[in-house]
């Protein structure tokens, strides 16, 4: 997942000057079949996890994992889907991707809601879409160079949030957070390969 991911947008020339046509993205459509398994960890070093008892929807936690027996049908391998942006307009947001898992035999992807008046991330059975429409971008996050190790995922929902680690109920979740200083460690995730 480097630089030739992204896509160029249409330019004019001005006098010489470039200048971008239009302002709005229009959609974006997935961009490479081919799957980027990945383990997510936060700064703690715990694996994002992902539970479901096949009722409610699949609870996403960080947490140590040391042993493969504690595995089962819980999700921990998650599909990042590329996307590319068909836009009018180039934006230095990212490489857009779709959290992807399979969880008890069935595909989710993560997407953004509001819960009160709190932004939060679910998950939504079925399969990344081929096109994703604006009306639907709830499900795009922008992958970020964070540091030299780790990434930020900044949704394209909720510009300016990103996910993060809190601390619930002494659990660690993933949410959103809204991005108030500069190398805020809680909006901190990296990625390792599946082995």
């Amino acid at each position: 997942m480097d630089n030739e991911h992204l896509e160029l947008s249409l330019l004019e020339f001005s006098n010489g000057v470039p200048i971008f046509k239009g302002s709005e993205v229009d959609c974006f459509k997935k961009y490479d079949r081919s799957n980027h398994l990945k383990v997510i960890k936060n700064i703690y070093g715990e694996k994002l996890m992902v539970h479901c008892d096949g009722e409610a929807e699949p609870v996403p936690i960080f947490e140590h994992r040391t042993f493969p027996e504690k595995t089962g049908n819980e999700g921990t391998n998650f599909n990042l889907v590329l996307y590319r942006k068909k836009l009018i307009r180039q934006t230095s947001h990212g490489l857009p991707i779709v959290f992807q898992i399979k969880v008890s035999g069935s595909d989710y992807h993560m997407y953004c809601t509001e819960e009160g008046n709190r932004k939060v991330v679910k998950f939504k059975k079925g399969i990344a879409p081929t096109t994703v429409k604006e009306s639907m971008k709830n499900i795009i996050f922008y992958q970020q160079k964070f540091d030299h190790t780790c990434f930020k995922f900044e949704s394209a929902w909720a510009c300016g949030w990103f996910l993060c680690t809190e601390e619930t109920n002494s659990l660690h979740t993933v949410t959103l957070k809204k991005e108030r200083e500069e190398n805020d460690e809680m909006i901190a995730i990296c990625l390792d390969d599946v082995p």
